[in-house]
């Protein structure tokens, strides 16, 4: 009886680690998406009626997959407006003339306040970017620059695919592990004497 209170007593406690490896394991090998809805903030200034936040994702900013959220406010209230188009205008500093634009929509951020726009950055460098705001409110442009680091090797950037199998083992594993020591101990019962009546 004691001991089986003991055992119950620590399967929270088993469940608990149980839990927490997993949670771990999974955001460790979960592959990274860019998002920058709260990213690195690049821009935060006023043009004509706007104010005209600008954030980047990922961080480092780095070529390839990248995303770049603008949070556009009323500039006397700082209420958002969702409402406004949003275009962006994408530079090398090495190649001006090489400008790329992307829409930046509230359909593709995860803040519906924010206009975001995800493509991929083609190569490192210094690259400028135009914000360009067009709404009830009129018209705005803001720019800033932003140094792009080399993109990620392709093994590096696909390896959490590939982590799976291993994440699984290792659950299962863990899973058993708890499983073993979860079972209740019961005592061998002593064996029974046999009382014979006395011979006189």
């Amino acid at each position: 009886m004691t001991h089986r209170r003991a055992t119950n007593g620590k399967r929270p406690l088993h469940r608990l680690a149980s839990i927490g490896l997993a949670a771990c394991l999974i955001a460790a090998c979960r592959p990274t998406a860019a998002r920058a809805d709260g990213g690195t903030i690049r821009l935060s200034e006023t043009k004509g009626d706007y104010r005209i936040s600008a954030f980047t994702a990922p961080n480092p900013f780095r070529a390839g997959p990248v995303e770049i959220s603008v949070l556009v406010q009323d500039a006397a209230t700082g209420d958002a407006l969702p409402d406004v188009k949003v275009n962006l205008r994408v530079a090398s500093g090495e190649r001006p003339s090489d400008t790329r634009q992307y829409p930046a929509t509230s359909g593709a951020a995860t803040n519906k306040l924010f206009h975001s726009a995800v493509f991929d950055l083609p190569g490192p460098g210094r690259w400028t970017v135009e914000v360009d705001v067009d709404g009830p409110r009129g018209a705005a442009s803001a720019r800033f620059d932003a140094e792009a680091a080399d993109r990620l090797p392709r093994w590096l950037s696909l390896w959490p695919w590939f982590s799976w199998p291993f994440v699984a083992v290792v659950l299962f594993a863990v899973h058993q592990a708890f499983a073993v020591n979860r079972t209740p101990f019961r005592p061998t019962p002593a064996p029974r004497r046999s009382l014979q009546p006395r011979r006189e």
